[in-house]
């Protein structure tokens, strides 16, 4: 009988491009990420992180070992998945090593950042949806997976500061003119930029903007953009 579902692991040659992995031929197999808060193509398995990017173990079994104990949080909660898919702006905290990571990109991959305690009890949120429920209320969908109760003030494309504890909302980060983002797919994936013109998508196309970067003014899709700050 043909085996059905999905495998575990998958080849390192064909792991995806925002996965930080170098050395692709020194192993066959990785990690297969695991359905979950960020989809396969951007997000890093939880034991590919530790082992691979990090260098916190040396072997998965090692890996397991920490997770089981309940020594690794993300977004402040305690995950023992070692497939568990971590992606864009997770909070990754390894409270005996006193060590904190944001995910964020650079180079169109990802990349742990080191950050300070302070800085792992919120999170930024990309505002991907919206819907209004049977009782008239606001339902925020946001790129982890998130859902919570909003208001009209938050529109698709914004950022909201959200503390981890509570799921607050701390701060409104409105996408406009101005805006600083950071570009977190296509070939400028990982510059900041700052909005200077939006040109509406014709027939269909997607929304381009153009911004001013580090590296002078480039186009690229509005999809493209994560806003980080204020104009």
């Amino acid at each position: 009988m043909a085996k059905r579902g999905r495998g575990n692991h998958m080849k390192r040659l064909a792991a995806p491009k925002a996965v930080p992995i170098h050395n692709k031929k020194a192993h066959t197999w990785m990690a297969r990420a695991k359905p979950g808060p960020h989809s396969t193509r951007m997000a890093i398995p939880l034991s590919v992180l530790l082992r691979d990017i990090l260098g916190l173990a040396d072997t998965l079994f090692e890996v397991k070992k920490v997770l089981n104990a309940r020594r690794v949080l993300v977004d402040g909660v305690a995950r023992t998945e070692p497939s568990y898919p971590i992606g864009l702006m997770d909070v990754i905290t390894i409270p005996d090593m006193k060590l904190h990571y944001t995910i964020t990109i650079a180079r169109g991959k990802l990349e742990p950042k080191k950050i300070d305690e302070k800085d792992t009890l919120h999170k930024m949120l990309k505002v991907v949806g919206k819907r209004t429920t049977p009782g008239g209320k606001v339902n925020v969908l946001f790129h982890d997976g998130r859902n919570l109760l909003g208001d009209s003030h938050m529109r698709v494309g914004d950022t909201v500061l959200l503390t981890l504890k509570g799921s607050k909302v701390e701060k409104l980060l409105k996408r406009g003119i101005g805006s600083k983002c950071l570009v977190v797919s296509g070939k400028h994936a990982g510059i900041e930029a700052k909005i200077e013109k939006f040109f509406e998508g014709k027939e269909g196309r997607p929304t381009e903007v153009l911004v001013k970067t580090p590296e002078g003014e480039v186009r690229t899709l509005l999809d493209y953009l994560f806003v980080v700050g204020d104009a």
